[in-house]
């Protein structure tokens, strides 16, 4: 039962982090330009979400940022954090 309430416990904890960069995200893109409209994100659930990006932006950021997204555009919410949500939000607004 104690293991339960600890596991329980890192799960809400890990939504809430998983959440706060997703509005964290669609904050800094809306602050950085207005040609796309990321508050879908927003609606997304889970570890990974659709960004949008096309599979030219996708090795845009590859090759000249070293951020690894996947072909379709999938990007692993879970890792974002506060230390590089800055650096990917520019490249990605460069890539727009």
């Amino acid at each position: 039962a104690t293991l339960k309430a600890l596991w329980i416990e890192e799960l809400a904890e890990m939504r809430s982090r998983i959440k706060a960069m997703r509005q964290a995200f669609v904050q800094e893109m809306t602050d950085r330009q207005q040609v796309v409209d990321f508050d879908f994100i927003n609606h997304q659930k889970g570890m990974f979400s659709f960004s949008g990006l096309t599979q030219e932006q996708v090795l845009k950021l590859r090759a000249n940022n070293h951020i690894y997204i996947v072909g379709s555009g999938r990007i692993n919410v879970a890792g974002i954090t506060p230390a590089n949500i800055d650096p990917l939000c520019d490249a990605v607004t460069k890539v727009l």
